[in-house]
């Protein structure tokens, strides 16, 4: 166990903790989080492996705890970015640009968690998850301020977030894979909001298009 940092046990255990988690995120900007084992963090904070157990049950367990310390937090600062006079239009294109420079300069909890969220246990995964939620959240009332408005298309239920989480998640995933993620920053940040609030269309095209009827072994579906 490395030296007593406080007056206590109880004080030891906290700043010890908060000194795992800041060189746990060192070690995951430098090296990646699936190269970096927990005798590595150990060996930053200079501790055994094994009394890291007492604080972490595993990896993907301290991977989760520093998202659920520092996140919010991140994203509090992410969201009071956005002027208050912002209309929900204005509103939804700064919370995605501002949600892709983060993926594109934050090497842990931007990119490194981009990539790695699939791969961690479903305990963890949802823990990442609830850590998103205000997040998510911001993006949700903001659409539907804009639909209220009258300046954002209404969709279906459940579709529009479905469809702009991917399309973030996609636009991100191409700044992760860029050489210079931030010089690509501008870039791919523009083409998404002007695909997000414009479409693919030259003009906007209103038309409804019929359901396609399909023949699936004896019988004929709609899809």
């Amino acid at each position: 166990m490395p030296r007593i940092r406080a007056a206590n046990l109880a004080e030891h255990k906290v700043i010890t903790r908060a000194l795992i988690l800041e060189k746990a995120q060192e070690q995951f900007a430098s090296w990646g989080y699936e190269d970096t084992s927990f005798g590595d963090i150990a060996a930053a904070v200079g501790m055994g492996r094994t009394t890291l157990y007492d604080y972490f049950s595993d990896k993907d367990d301290l991977l989760a705890s520093l998202v659920e310390e520092r996140l919010p937090q991140i994203i509090e600062t992410l969201i009071n970015r956005i002027p208050d006079d912002a209309t929900p239009l204005e509103r939804l294109q700064h919370l995605v640009v501002l949600t892709l420079e983060f993926l594109a300069t934050e090497p842990t909890l931007g990119r490194v968690l981009h990539r790695e969220v699939p791969k961690l246990s479903e305990t963890a995964r949802r823990r990442v998850s609830a850590a998103h939620l205000t997040l998510a959240r911001e993006f949700v009332e903001t659409y539907r301020a804009g639909v209220d408005s009258g300046t954002l298309r209404s969709l279906p239920p459940g579709l529009a977030g479905r469809f702009l989480n991917d399309l973030i998640m996609s636009a991100a995933q191409a700044l992760i894979d860029a050489d210079e993620p931030q010089g690509d920053l501008p870039v791919v940040a523009g083409a998404v909001t002007d695909l997000l609030l414009n479409g693919l269309a030259r003009d906007r095209v209103e038309k409804t298009f019929p359901m396609v009827r399909v023949k699936t072994g004896r019988e004929l579906r709609e899809v």
